[in-house]
């Protein structure tokens, strides 16, 4: 076994041949009471002791986890199932691992990768989308997660991956779906590698039709992570966007940026490499300024502001964004790897494609 291959092994262990590796997901933080419900639940290993037998009211006060039947002084405790968790609306599978730090409690989903994947699968990509597209979205969310566990090991950290877009999309057992899993089980302990090596397997939405190389998307230069032509084109909803933000509008989030300052204008003096907007010049009453385009995204909000890849005009009552695409624009794009699978294409085709120079290793 080479050497690399080896040391990423030891990194991601424990794994077995039924479940493949165990992943930790930050699902949620907070303070006041939560209920955990479950038939026939268990803490650490003992019947929970509760009112009701299957529901639990906690809390954490000066430190402490607080509910029924619980002894004193217990900073935490990891509670399970037969069968699937409920917590604050979400059906999950595997463990809930809930931690105090005085009075707010972190709740930590544990459960196998592979699971993990097939609800990330249905949060991530629709379950309507060809097989192979799937498949390949499965590769890479699960070099994803296995590089997240190395880093959250290295950096001591207490959980992996948590559960938002900033990580991968993961709301629970609910979002599973039979296409999902079973592109989950078709790739099952395979991850994208250099030199063994997990990959940064970095993907979003749609890219308008030329992904974004790993430097001007994430700040970090990537060899596998460079521009590619991709089909997605017309196939995606994002094709073409519009988006009218009020003067007014602006002017309040660019105080945020510029300070005290009415806007009048807004153009885009700076481009990437692929055309996507990185500089913008702004009009404002103090004086012309300039801001990060990723900047203004970030107030205006990612949702809104789909991509980077925009022109903006003013207009008398709104300065106008028109783009294509959606995300950061870096690695797989999933309405890309949809027109590839429809025109033929295999995962590991797709993978190459978006991924140049890595290879697809099996782990577990």
């Amino acid at each position: 076994m080479p050497v690399a291959l080896a040391v990423l092994l030891a990194l991601a262990a424990p794994f077995s041949a039924d479940d493949g590796e165990d992943v930790r997901i930050l699902v949620a933080r907070g303070d006041g009471t939560l209920e955990l419900r479950g038939r026939g639940l268990e803490r650490d290993g003992e019947t929970a002791r509760a009112v009701h037998p299957d529901r639990l009211s906690l809390s954490c006060r000066s430190g402490s986890l607080h509910g029924d039947g619980l002894p004193s002084a217990l900073r935490g405790a990891t509670f399970r199932a037969d069968g699937k968790l409920e917590l604050l609306g979400r059906s999950l599978r595997g463990e809930i691992e809930l931690r105090c730090a005085k009075d707010r409690w972190t709740a930590i989903n544990v459960l196998p990768i592979e699971e993990y994947l097939a609800a990330v699968l249905g949060g991530e990509m629709s379950p309507s989308f060809p097989r192979a597209a799937l498949e390949a979205q499965a590769v890479a969310a699960r070099t994803y997660a296995i590089e997240r566990k190395m880093e959250a090991r290295t950096q001591g950290r207490a959980w992996h991956l948590d559960s938002t877009a900033l990580s991968q999309v993961y709301r629970g057992a609910g979002w599973e779906d039979p296409r999902t899993q079973e592109a989950a089980r078709a790739t099952r302990g395979e991850i994208l590698a250099v030199g063994y090596f997990p990959v940064e397997a970095y993907f979003h939405a749609s890219c308008g039709g030329r992904t974004e190389t790993g430097a001007e998307a994430l700040g970090r230069e990537q060899p596998y992570l460079r521009s590619v032509s991709c089909p997605c084109g017309g196939h995606s909803p994002w094709s073409h966007w519009s988006v009218r933000v009020t003067p007014d509008e602006l002017s309040r989030l660019a105080r945020r940026l510029l300070g005290g300052s009415e806007v009048s204008g807004l153009s885009v003096v700076a481009r990437s490499s692929t055309g996507r907007a990185k500089t913008l010049l702004v009009e404002t009453s103090s004086g012309p300024r300039r801001i990060g385009a990723s900047e203004l995204r970030a107030l205006l909000g990612y949702a809104r502001l789909p991509s980077l890849w925009f022109d903006v005009r003013a207009e008398r009552s709104a300065f106008v964004f028109e783009g294509r695409g959606a995300g950061h624009g870096a690695g797989l794009c999933q309405w890309g790897a949809r027109a590839m699978a429809l025109a033929g294409s295999g995962y590991r085709e797709i993978l190459a494609h978006y991924y140049p120079g890595t290879s697809i290793v099996r782990i577990y």
